[in-house]
């Protein structure tokens, strides 16, 4: 199985656009039996402005599960992204943020409800510290080393490969996903390249090997988590909220209120017989 959750995805319907993606797919397609994806739609407002994301040559792919991912550019911890919202947009598999400054990014590992944290590491200074990066593993939250980033331009790849051990060292190496971000299909990369990828940056066997492969389960059980959760209470089943009341048998199991009201009848009967 080979995994890619950053296929950057149009704004709008162009048809150029798509045919550049269909290029991307096929190159990953090639490369295993089975994989999954993310289509990835960058914002810089809120979640109101979500367009729906239509998977790409779905009867092409037929062994690739596209998934919809949306990452939001938050600017403002004091804006209104209407994330605390995102369990209303059910067609969002994944839900990201890419912060732009130190402040932003720490606010996110603390707060924000997401299940990913993207950074641009060829240029970003948003890198979280020590603490804020172990509150955002310890909460589930992930991080995303987007690999293209380091050869788009050459005059940037120190300062990317400093900044990614960078990030391995903040959260020892933990919840960290490898994604390509691609603009071309030239720009996808192997497993086996990204797992040399990983001993450049400093990880141990165990590390690589959860980025590459393990953390991409995780990550969708903790936005599936997220989609069914709000504030950390569990969501409920509407039919069970109407069930009917229930009440104590003599063996401390319980009955619903009809089932009760036969009980306290046969009992009342019982009563007046042995009274006789």
């Amino acid at each position: 199985m080979i995994y890619d959750f950053n296929i950057p995805y149009p704004n709008n319907s162009d048809a150029t656009e798509l045919q550049r993606i269909e290029k991307i797919l096929d190159r990953l397609d090639s490369f295993e039996n089975k994989s999954t994806i993310a289509l990835n739609l960058s914002l810089e407002g809120n979640l109101a402005e979500v367009k729906s994301i239509v998977p790409v040559a779905s009867r092409k792919f037929i062994n690739m599960q596209q998934l919809t991912r949306v990452t939001l550019l938050v600017e403002d911890s004091k804006k209104n992204y209407q994330l605390a919202a995102s369990s209303a947009y059910p067609k969002i598999d994944i839900l990201a943020v890419r912060p732009t400054n130190f402040d932003i990014c720490k606010h996110a590992c603390q707060t924000l409800e997401v299940d990913l944290i993207s950074l641009d590491l060829a240029k970003s200074k948003a890198l979280p510290g020590f603490v804020a990066a172990q509150v955002a593993v310890n909460r589930g939250i992930f991080f995303e080393i987007c690999y293209s980033q380091s050869f788009r331009d050459p005059n940037k790849r120190f300062l990317f490969f400093n900044n990614v051990k960078r990030l391995v060292e903040v959260t020892r190496g933990h919840n960290l996903i490898f994604s390509s971000e691609a603009m071309r299909a030239l720009d996808i990369r192997r497993p086996a390249d990204l797992r040399v990828l990983g001993s450049m940056f400093g990880m141990t066997h165990d590390q690589i090997e959860a980025t590459v492969t393990i953390n991409y389960p995780r990550l969708l059980k903790r936005a599936e988590t997220r989609k069914l959760t709000y504030n950390a209470t569990i969501a409920l089943d509407k039919s069970q909220l109407f069930a009917e009341p229930l009440a104590a048998n003599e063996d401390g199991s319980s009955l619903k209120r009809k089932d009760a009201g036969q009980l306290q009848s046969k009992r009342a009967a019982k009563r007046n017989k042995q009274q006789k």
